[in-house]
């Protein structure tokens, strides 16, 4: 610590006498240079005191401060604040000035806030995806499965589609399709991809849907549809797009209109 830093302790922190007071600040007065360092000190030492800081009942009515404060008190926000109390108390020794500590400290606080408006923006990209998923997934448009030849498995595992029982209903398809390998039935890939879906097994869903756009059928093209809501719900938007803008270069492709829709409001 210099003389000049002292001085400036001293003097901000009320130690000096009314005549050393005097002193100090005729000498700032007279060096331009003393000024600017003795400017930000005060600065930086206006911004720190030894109470806590404590948000207000308005601030905390923020949807982002309240987005920070979650962070900031869960393991990953707190383990990072740890990290950062060590680096500091690496930075402090014995004879490290209260400026310096107050310009670590402040600076604390910023990498804090950065780093939870990136996990608010991340956050919301994430539940802005997840809505778009909630919002566009309809399975009123799956065609039916039923035969007018009377029950048949395919009916059944719609029907229990429809009743939400999806365990069983993955049974029911994926043993209609071990017994008809020989055969290709897009709309029973449909369903498989969708009840995984349900199911949460979203890498299963990609596989089916996946397999439903290699296959030559009329319906592979509705793979692109079910794709793109897929990878929104597990919050791969560029995936995303790339699906509905390849599904919305042709007006003859499945939900053509939805796609175009649904790529803007992702741009």
């Amino acid at each position: 610590m210099n003389n000049l830093e002292k001085e400036i302790e001293t003097y901000l922190n009320g130690e000096m006498t009314v005549e050393e007071n005097k002193i100090f600040e005729k000498k700032i007065e007279l060096d331009p240079t003393a000024q600017k360092e003795f400017k930000i000190y005060k600065e930086m030492y206006t911004l720190y005191n030894d109470a806590d800081w404590e948000i207000s009942n308005n601030a905390a009515q923020n949807d982002k401060i309240t987005t920070y404060v979650t962070f900031l008190k869960s393991e990953k926000g707190q383990s990072i604040s740890k990290n950062i109390q060590k680096a500091e108390d690496a930075y402090f020794n014995a004879s490290s000035t209260k400026i310096k500590k107050i310009i670590v400290y402040v600076g604390s606080i910023a990498a804090l806030l950065i780093i939870g408006l990136f996990v608010f923006v991340q956050l919301n990209k994430d539940i802005d995806a997840k809505s778009l998923y909630a919002e566009h997934k309809n399975w009123n448009d799956l065609p039916s499965l039923s035969l007018r030849d009377g029950v048949t498995s395919l009916s059944e595992g719609e029907i229990l589609f429809r009743k939400k029982q999806y365990s069983t209903a993955l049974t029911v398809f994926k043993s209609y399709v071990s017994q008809n390998a020989t055969q290709s039935n897009p709309q029973v890939l449909l369903y498989i991809g969708v009840t995984q879906l349900e199911l949460n097994q979203n890498e299963a869903a990609i596989k089916s849907f996946e397999k439903l756009l290699g296959s030559d059928t009329l319906d592979a093209s509705k793979a692109y549809w079910y794709l793109s809501l897929t990878y929104l719900k597990i919050n791969k938007v560029e995936e995303a797009k790339t699906q509905l803008q390849i599904l919305s270069k042709n007006p003859q492709n499945y939900k053509y209109k939805e796609a175009k829709e649904l790529l803007n409001r992702l741009q």
